[in-house]
Protein backbone atom coordinates (compact mmCIF):
# COMPACT_ATOMS: atom_id res chain seq x y z
CA UNK A 1 0.00 0.00 0.00
CA UNK A 2 1.30 3.06 -1.39
CA UNK A 3 1.83 6.11 1.55
CA UNK A 4 -0.86 8.65 1.44
CA UNK A 5 -0.68 12.47 1.22
CA UNK A 6 -1.66 14.06 5.07
CA UNK A 7 -3.60 17.11 5.09
CA UNK A 8 -2.89 17.74 9.09
CA UNK A 9 -5.30 20.54 10.36
CA UNK A 10 -4.60 22.51 13.35
CA UNK A 11 -7.62 25.28 14.22
CA UNK A 12 -5.87 27.61 16.48
CA UNK A 13 -7.66 30.60 18.68
CA UNK A 14 -5.36 32.95 20.31
CA UNK A 15 -2.58 30.80 20.90
CA UNK A 16 0.08 32.68 19.80
CA UNK A 17 2.65 31.53 22.01
CA UNK A 18 1.59 27.36 21.41
CA UNK A 19 1.84 27.60 17.70
CA UNK A 20 5.43 27.65 16.87
CA UNK A 21 6.36 24.69 18.92
CA UNK A 22 3.24 23.26 17.50
CA UNK A 23 4.00 23.54 14.11
CA UNK A 24 8.05 21.74 14.92
CA UNK A 25 6.39 18.83 16.05
CA UNK A 26 4.19 18.46 13.45
CA UNK A 27 6.78 18.62 10.81
CA UNK A 28 9.38 16.23 12.84
CA UNK A 29 6.50 13.38 13.13
CA UNK A 30 5.08 13.98 9.53
CA UNK A 31 8.37 14.45 7.87
CA UNK A 32 9.56 10.97 9.44
CA UNK A 33 6.04 9.10 8.82
CA UNK A 34 4.75 11.01 5.82
CA UNK A 35 6.66 11.13 2.23
CA UNK A 36 4.10 14.27 1.47
CA UNK A 37 2.20 16.34 3.60
CA UNK A 38 0.78 19.93 4.12
CA UNK A 39 0.05 21.57 7.44
CA UNK A 40 -3.37 23.68 7.15
CA UNK A 41 -3.72 26.61 10.19
CA UNK A 42 -6.81 27.63 10.44
CA UNK A 43 -6.80 31.08 12.31
CA UNK A 44 -10.12 31.27 13.70
CA UNK A 45 -10.84 34.60 14.21
CA UNK A 46 -8.10 35.21 17.14
CA UNK A 47 -8.25 38.69 18.70
CA UNK A 48 -4.35 38.05 19.94
CA UNK A 49 -0.98 38.01 17.49
CA UNK A 50 -2.10 34.71 16.50
CA UNK A 51 -2.52 36.03 12.75
CA UNK A 52 0.75 37.57 12.63
CA UNK A 53 1.91 34.34 13.86
CA UNK A 54 0.53 31.59 12.01
CA UNK A 55 1.14 33.95 8.56
CA UNK A 56 4.64 34.20 9.48
CA UNK A 57 5.13 30.71 9.43
CA UNK A 58 3.23 30.53 6.63
CA UNK A 59 6.12 32.21 4.64
CA UNK A 60 9.00 30.63 6.35
CA UNK A 61 7.90 26.83 5.83
CA UNK A 62 6.88 25.78 3.09
CA UNK A 63 4.59 22.69 4.22
CA UNK A 64 2.31 25.47 6.27
CA UNK A 65 -0.40 27.13 4.40
CA UNK A 66 -3.04 29.51 6.49
CA UNK A 67 -6.57 30.10 6.44
CA UNK A 68 -8.30 32.69 8.45
CA UNK A 69 -11.66 32.86 9.48
CA UNK A 70 -11.99 36.70 10.45
CA UNK A 71 -14.77 35.85 12.99
CA UNK A 72 -14.80 33.43 15.83
CA UNK A 73 -16.81 30.34 14.54
CA UNK A 74 -15.76 27.71 16.24
CA UNK A 75 -13.62 23.94 15.98
CA UNK A 76 -15.87 22.48 13.30
CA UNK A 77 -16.30 25.09 11.04
CA UNK A 78 -12.60 25.55 10.88
CA UNK A 79 -12.27 21.82 10.28
CA UNK A 80 -14.46 22.26 7.22
CA UNK A 81 -12.89 25.19 5.74
CA UNK A 82 -9.58 23.35 5.81
CA UNK A 83 -10.83 20.53 4.67
CA UNK A 84 -12.06 22.32 1.67
CA UNK A 85 -8.92 23.14 0.78
CA UNK A 86 -6.91 20.16 2.02
CA UNK A 87 -5.01 17.88 -0.94
CA UNK A 88 -4.02 15.28 1.05
CA UNK A 89 -5.93 11.80 0.63
CA UNK A 90 -6.67 11.80 4.34
CA UNK A 91 -6.78 15.04 7.16
CA UNK A 92 -5.62 14.43 10.20
CA UNK A 93 -7.13 16.62 12.67
CA UNK A 94 -5.74 17.29 16.32
CA UNK A 95 -6.23 20.31 18.49
CA UNK A 96 -2.90 21.33 19.69
CA UNK A 97 -4.37 22.04 23.62
CA UNK A 98 -5.61 19.35 23.62
CA UNK A 99 -4.64 15.84 25.59
CA UNK A 100 -2.84 14.06 22.52
CA UNK A 101 -0.58 15.35 19.82
CA UNK A 102 0.66 15.30 16.88
CA UNK A 103 3.21 12.38 17.98
CA UNK A 104 0.27 9.41 17.99
CA UNK A 105 0.33 9.75 13.84
CA UNK A 106 2.06 6.66 13.39
CA UNK A 107 -0.35 4.65 15.58
CA UNK A 108 -3.24 5.94 13.28
CA UNK A 109 -1.46 5.25 10.09
CA UNK A 110 -0.46 1.65 11.22
CA UNK A 111 -4.41 1.39 11.89
CA UNK A 112 -5.52 2.97 8.62
CA UNK A 113 -5.67 -0.24 6.23
CA UNK A 114 -9.57 0.42 3.73
CA UNK A 115 -10.49 2.49 6.83
CA UNK A 116 -12.58 5.61 6.02
CA UNK A 117 -12.02 6.92 9.66
CA UNK A 118 -9.53 6.09 12.23
CA UNK A 119 -10.34 7.88 15.85
CA UNK A 120 -8.05 7.73 19.09
CA UNK A 121 -8.62 6.97 22.09
CA UNK A 122 -6.67 7.67 26.04
CA UNK A 123 -5.26 4.20 27.11
CA UNK A 124 -6.02 4.11 30.13
CA UNK A 125 -8.91 6.01 29.69
CA UNK A 126 -10.02 8.96 31.80
CA UNK A 127 -11.93 8.42 34.91
CA UNK A 128 -13.39 11.45 35.98
CA UNK A 129 -17.81 11.09 36.10
CA UNK A 130 -17.68 14.24 33.84
CA UNK A 131 -16.13 11.99 31.27
CA UNK A 132 -17.49 9.13 31.77
CA UNK A 133 -20.92 10.81 31.59
CA UNK A 134 -20.02 12.33 28.27
CA UNK A 135 -18.90 9.32 26.37
CA UNK A 136 -22.24 7.93 27.54
CA UNK A 137 -24.29 10.69 26.59
CA UNK A 138 -22.82 10.60 23.01
CA UNK A 139 -23.47 6.80 22.71
CA UNK A 140 -26.90 8.01 23.44
CA UNK A 141 -27.41 11.20 21.38
CA UNK A 142 -26.04 9.64 18.19
CA UNK A 143 -25.85 5.78 18.44
CA UNK A 144 -21.34 6.47 17.97
CA UNK A 145 -19.63 3.47 20.00
CA UNK A 146 -16.49 5.79 20.36
CA UNK A 147 -14.35 4.82 23.51
CA UNK A 148 -13.78 8.73 24.15
CA UNK A 149 -15.40 11.13 22.07
CA UNK A 150 -13.89 14.14 23.66
CA UNK A 151 -10.69 13.54 22.21
CA UNK A 152 -10.20 15.47 19.21
CA UNK A 153 -7.95 13.13 17.31
CA UNK A 154 -8.71 11.91 14.13
CA UNK A 155 -7.68 10.51 10.27
CA UNK A 156 -10.32 11.02 8.15
CA UNK A 157 -10.23 9.84 4.05
CA UNK A 158 -10.69 12.81 2.27
CA UNK A 159 -14.25 12.26 1.12
CA UNK A 160 -15.92 12.11 4.16
CA UNK A 161 -15.96 15.72 4.48
CA UNK A 162 -19.76 15.21 3.31
CA UNK A 163 -20.20 13.27 6.34
CA UNK A 164 -19.56 16.68 8.40
CA UNK A 165 -23.46 17.64 9.42
CA UNK A 166 -23.89 21.67 9.31
CA UNK A 167 -24.23 23.53 12.78
CA UNK A 168 -23.01 20.70 14.52
CA UNK A 169 -21.34 21.52 17.92
CA UNK A 170 -17.66 21.66 18.13
CA UNK A 171 -17.05 18.64 20.51
CA UNK A 172 -19.27 16.52 18.25
CA UNK A 173 -17.36 17.07 14.82
CA UNK A 174 -15.93 13.62 15.10
CA UNK A 175 -17.91 11.44 16.84
CA UNK A 176 -21.16 12.30 14.02
CA UNK A 177 -18.53 11.62 11.11
CA UNK A 178 -17.44 8.19 12.85
CA UNK A 179 -20.97 7.82 13.47
CA UNK A 180 -22.25 8.05 10.06
CA UNK A 181 -19.64 6.57 8.50
CA UNK A 182 -20.05 3.20 10.68
CA UNK A 183 -23.58 3.55 9.76
CA UNK A 184 -22.77 3.66 5.83
CA UNK A 185 -21.20 0.26 6.34
CA UNK A 186 -17.42 1.70 5.85
CA UNK A 187 -14.62 0.65 7.51
CA UNK A 188 -13.76 2.34 10.88
CA UNK A 189 -11.39 2.27 13.69
CA UNK A 190 -10.22 3.06 17.02
CA UNK A 191 -6.66 2.73 18.10
CA UNK A 192 -5.28 3.53 21.77
CA UNK A 193 -3.50 6.88 21.93
CA UNK A 194 -1.07 8.25 24.85
CA UNK A 195 -2.12 11.14 26.75
CA UNK A 196 -0.90 14.19 28.40
CA UNK A 197 -1.38 15.34 31.93
CA UNK A 198 -2.82 18.42 32.46
CA UNK A 199 -5.00 18.66 29.40
CA UNK A 200 -8.52 19.71 29.25
CA UNK A 201 -10.66 17.64 26.92
CA UNK A 202 -13.54 20.47 27.04
CA UNK A 203 -15.78 17.56 28.22
CA UNK A 204 -17.93 19.67 30.10
CA UNK A 205 -18.25 22.73 27.53
CA UNK A 206 -19.34 19.90 25.15
CA UNK A 207 -21.62 18.43 27.46
CA UNK A 208 -23.95 21.70 27.31
CA UNK A 209 -23.78 22.17 23.44
CA UNK A 210 -24.36 18.06 23.57
CA UNK A 211 -27.99 18.53 25.67
CA UNK A 212 -29.78 20.58 22.98
CA UNK A 213 -27.90 18.95 19.90
CA UNK A 214 -30.99 17.56 17.61
CA UNK A 215 -28.48 15.38 15.68
CA UNK A 216 -29.56 15.03 11.53
CA UNK A 217 -27.87 11.09 11.71
CA UNK A 218 -30.82 10.50 13.76
CA UNK A 219 -33.33 11.96 13.30
CA UNK A 220 -34.90 12.10 16.66
CA UNK A 221 -34.43 13.95 19.68
CA UNK A 222 -35.19 10.53 21.59
CA UNK A 223 -31.76 10.25 21.95
CA UNK A 224 -31.05 13.79 22.81
CA UNK A 225 -33.49 13.23 25.68
CA UNK A 226 -31.84 10.15 26.72
CA UNK A 227 -28.31 12.17 26.95
CA UNK A 228 -29.56 14.89 28.80
CA UNK A 229 -30.73 12.25 31.32
CA UNK A 230 -27.37 10.67 31.28
CA UNK A 231 -25.74 14.21 32.02
CA UNK A 232 -28.26 15.12 34.98
CA UNK A 233 -27.65 11.78 36.53
CA UNK A 234 -24.23 11.04 36.22
CA UNK A 235 -23.56 14.80 36.54
CA UNK A 236 -25.36 15.22 40.08
CA UNK A 237 -22.84 12.47 41.16
CA UNK A 238 -20.21 14.14 40.17
CA UNK A 239 -21.54 17.24 42.03
CA UNK A 240 -22.12 15.54 45.37
CA UNK A 241 -18.80 13.50 45.65
CA UNK A 242 -17.31 16.63 44.77
CA UNK A 243 -19.07 18.55 47.51
CA UNK A 244 -18.26 16.09 49.83
CA UNK A 245 -14.52 16.71 49.78
CA UNK A 246 -14.59 19.99 50.91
Amino acid sequence: MSEPTISIVLPVRNQASSVAPAIAECMAVAGRYCDDYEIILVNDGSSDHTRDQVDHLAAAYAPVMVLHQPQHRGYAAALRMAWQAARGDYILAVSIAGPTSIAELPRLLAARGECAVVVGYRAPAPRSPLAVAYAAAVRAVIGSDMHDPALRLALFRSDMVGFLPDKVPDGLAHPEIYARARRAGLPVAQVAVAGRRGRDSRAGADMIDLVSYSPPSVGSRQGALMGALTLAVVGGIWIMRRRRKF
